[in-house]
């Protein structure tokens, strides 16, 4: 192979995408793309849900895709690609795991659908899906919860009295003077008793009672 040709493979694009193909492409990493925004609204089992976030992932598998069509065209852009994104830092802390998880599949089915695996990508968005909405399930079954009882004078017996037949461990009694804070954990409930609350809070002396999800988010 001489020189010159050595630097035509390096500076001629590819005719392998035209602009009906683009559009094919972007068309089929959009509906992939929303397989991951219904899954993502449908399992996040949060207080806040963030539908900017959600849209972001779309943009991201979309913005992906452009990348790889750009990569695969061109040896001298894959390079000079390379080298922009390794400058890039992005610093915005996500405090989820989740959300992890659905920034790091958007890029991959990206990665896949602009490198024209496309069958790959299908497949792989519809198991993960099915997986999530799986893991989404069986972690709404049991949860734990704490309760939070604040007053005077509570008698952490009668508190007690209403738990028969709950899995339930006291965390912490505190008591200073005539006011007390008595933490409970219950386990094995899919949602807050709102019955077993009401009861809790016609108890003599309770003045407040808090239901705190394992996750640390306020329930009630």
């Amino acid at each position: 192979m001489s020189k010159r040709e050595i630097l035509q493979m390096f500076f001629t694009t590819s005719a392998s995408f035209t602009p009906r193909k683009i559009f094919l492409v972007m068309c089929l990493g959009l509906a992939v793309s929303l397989i991951i925004f219904f899954t993502y609204r449908f399992t996040y089992r949060g207080v806040s849900y963030n539908s900017r976030f959600n849209a972001a992932n779309v943009l991201i598998l979309l913005i992906t895709i452009v990348i790889m069509i750009m990569i695969s065209s061109n040896i001298a852009v894959s390079l000079g690609m390379i080298g922009a994104l390794s400058i890039v830092r992005f610093r915005t802390a996500i405090k989820d795991p989740w959300d992890t998880v659905f920034i790091f599949w958007s890029i991959i089915e990206g990665l896949c659908i602009g490198s024209q695996s496309f069958l790959l990508a299908i497949i792989s968005a519809l198991f993960i899906a099915i997986i999530a909405f799986v893991f989404s399930w069986h972690g709404g079954l049991r949860k734990k919860y704490m309760l939070i009882l604040r007053g005077e004078g509570l008698d952490a017996r009668e508190a007690e009295s209403l738990l028969k037949g709950s899995a339930y461990q006291i965390r912490t009694l505190d008591t200073t003077g005539d006011f007390s804070e008595m933490i409970i954990e219950l386990s094995g409930r899919p949602g807050p008793d709102h019955d077993l609350l009401e009861q809790f809070r016609r108890l003599p002396g309770i003045q407040t009672v808090n239901c705190l999800l394992e996750s640390g988010e306020m329930l009630g």
